[in-house]
């Protein structure tokens, strides 16, 4: 990625983007397992996906000397729109002057953070609205979701079911992925199936945050999750001393080519843009701030709606939704 600071030379610029980087992949979490589309620029704001359909299964010999009839494939296309998003920060004069904030790294580290996040809850805002709800003990709704109804090994493995069912494709790996929020998996760490999957294994993939693997499937952990007030309805979260419905949290399982998001051109992070004032900058005559910010073309979609899974809980490690 390339980064625009204004009067700087490149040591600096390299400085600015591997500080803004850094904080920016820590929070990206939910791009774990995305398929990737890159386009080329200029190439029109409009992304789309083809899937095509399995073939009929063939279960009728070919007759002797007699040419098959034709079958013709069929696709389903899926659309996603690119939009920029971005953030800026004016740093006054002053404020560089006085405060202890060399090279404005800490502004960067902010809007690296500012960036990570807001990518990665684009992308798990797509998540639930595109993947099949799977309702906790069986439920058919999610008010009925009861505070006993916390993540386990038994939900991970319907989970697995559903997508074996609808032939969800598993990652070179031979494994599924799921992304789990703090709250679940402080259930799914206790339970007792979890505990036996780990008992004779070794740690790895630490690199790409993998916290575990169970039923097939292999886990990252978000502190992003997906938190649905009680019973799905705005308002005041509700506690514990609820004796009703609880706060929802959900986990994603999903296979290969599940959701995508879009890569333009040679652009494939957010992009961190320093402006220092210019001589001939007549907006900011008096050199009076400067402007520290982020910037990036983006788009995200679910491409197979029955290959993601968004299984949904109630936790005993949190007795209220925090947003």
């Amino acid at each position: 990625m390339a980064s625009s600071a204004a009067g700087l030379i490149t040591p600096v610029q390299v400085y600015y983007d591997k500080v803004f980087l850094d904080r920016a992949k820590i929070e990206l979490r939910h791009d774990f397992g995305a398929q990737v589309k890159n386009v080329p620029m200029n190439s029109g704001a409009v992304v789309r996906w083809s899937r095509f359909s399995p073939l009929a299964l063939i279960t009728t010999a070919l007759s002797e000397s007699t040419n098959p009839g034709e079958v013709a494939m069929t696709s389903t296309q899926v659309s996603a729109t690119l939009a920029e998003y971005g953030n800026v920060t004016n740093v006054s004069s002053l404020f560089s002057m006085t405060q202890i904030d060399v090279g404005l790294k800490e502004h960067i580290e902010v809007h690296g953070q500012n960036a990570g996040e807001s990518i990665d809850q684009l992308i798990r805002n797509e998540l639930h609205t595109g993947a099949t709800a799977q309702i906790a003990a069986g439920a058919v709704l999610i008010t009925d979701i009861h505070l006993t109804d916390v993540m386990t090994g038994l939900e991970i493995r319907k989970a697995v079911r559903t997508l074996k069912l609808n032939k969800a494709q598993r990652f070179e790996s031979g494994l599924y992925r799921g992304i789990i929020g703090p709250a679940s998996s402080y259930d799914l760490f206790g339970n007792s199936e979890w505990l036996d999957a780990h008992r004779y294994t070794t740690s790895d993939a630490i690199e790409r945050g993998v916290v575990g693997k169970l039923h097939g499937v292999e886990f990252v952990e978000t502190n992003n999750q997906y938190v649905a007030l009680s019973g799905g309805f705005s308002g005041t979260p509700v506690s514990a001393a609820s004796a009703g419905v609880a706060n929802v949290y959900s986990t994603f399982i999903f296979g290969k080519n599940a959701y995508g998001v879009v890569n333009i051109g040679s652009i494939t992070a957010p992009t961190v843009i320093v402006k220092n004032p210019g001589v001939n900058d007549t907006f900011n005559p008096l050199n009076m701030f400067s402007t520290v910010g982020w910037k990036m073309p983006f788009a995200t979609k679910t491409l197979n709606s029955n290959w993601v899974i968004e299984i949904k809980t109630s936790t005993a490690g949190a007795t209220t939704a925090t947003f």
